[in-house]
């Protein structure tokens, strides 16, 4: 595989592996309590796919609707649409299963598939794999409806932390080759431009979420050797903002990333996007899947709010 660690210092990539080491354990007795699940409606459990990319075939999750709400989608001569999630955890984490709470929300209450790619992280590859398979994911769910009974013409993505990023980074790629762009986007707690300093990231927060040690590891692992004002690494550095799809950005008062999007939702709406912008206050990294639990049900359906109005959209 390209983009291999040899470039990465021993040092970082010794880091980046111990957290890869630690995530799965701290997910699982801090991001799966029952009581941050909100479907009401019997999601099965997902299949485990593959999907090919230009980096090679790369697992994934895919969480189908119930298949009631499939027949009401077939009644009105239309299929489902499908939403493209993607994962945080700092570029070094390969743990979609994190994001189940929300992927099961939305299949069950807004009535669409989900598809959540484990993409490549470090210090195993570096930029660009991770960006280039998510887009190729996102290109495969364009091509693949006619199998997979999805709709091609009401296909969203989006994702929190890195999975944020990431998704800015399928639309840039897909605006930079000319392919149609999701018809919305979720973005929660992320980040746009990587390449503002450390100092500009402040919580009022004594020990936040996310300090400078983890941006420090990201950049000398994950990020090492990138232009930091590529588009495709920093979406923020986009020169036309304005074409990318309505946005839903959340963010948290508490959270050292809260600055960037904020002024990338400035700069956004500025430039003509549709944007929708909502910062909790008193809430750090990862409010989506932490207590308290009405922050995290205010937050997941505001994103299943949005993109169910993308659907619903007379013109899709």
């Amino acid at each position: 595989m390209p983009f291999k660690e040899s470039a990465v210092a021993w040092r970082p990539a010794l880091l980046a592996r111990f957290f890869q080491a630690a995530f799965p354990v701290l997910s699982r007795l801090l991001l799966e309590s029952p009581k941050l699940q909100f479907a009401t409606k019997p999601v099965a459990v997902p299949a485990r796919i593959t999907i090919p990319t230009r980096h090679g075939d790369i697992p994934a999750l895919l969480y189908s609707p119930v298949p009631a709400d499939i027949e009401a989608e077939r009644s009105v001569g239309r299929r489902p649409p499908v939403h493209l999630l993607l994962h945080g955890g700092a570029f070094a984490v390969r743990r979609p299963e994190q994001e189940d709470n929300v992927a099961r929300y939305l299949a069950s209450e807004v009535g669409c598939y989900v598809v959540l790619p484990d993409y490549d992280v470090s210090p195993q590859v570096r930029f660009p794999v991770a960006e280039q398979e998510c887009y190729d994911t996102y290109l495969w769910i364009l091509e693949q409806a006619g199998t997979w009974g999805w709709d091609e013409n009401r296909v969203s993505a989006g994702g929190a932390s890195a999975g944020a990023k990431l998704a800015l980074s399928v639309i840039v790629q897909a605006l930079q080759n000319g392919r149609p762009t999701p018809v919305a986007t979720s973005l929660e707690y992320g980040a746009s431009d990587l390449s503002l300093p450390d100092e500009s990231r402040t919580s009022p927060r004594k020990i936040p979420v996310i300090g400078p040690w983890m941006l420090r590891m990201i950049r000398e692992t994950y990020l090492v050797g990138a232009d930091l004002t590529d588009p495709v690494v920093s979406p923020a550095m986009y020169p036309n903002p304005g074409d990318f799809p309505p946005l839903l950005i959340l963010t948290g008062g508490l959270d050292t990333l809260r600055h960037d999007m904020r002024a990338f939702a400035e700069k956004a709406r500025a430039n003509g996007a549709e944007v929708t912008y909502h910062e909790f206050a008193g809430s750090d990294h990862g409010f989506t899947h932490f207590k308290p639990v009405e922050t995290a049900r205010t937050a997941i359906t505001m994103v299943g709010d949005h993109l169910r109005a993308a659907y619903d959209a007379p013109d899709r």
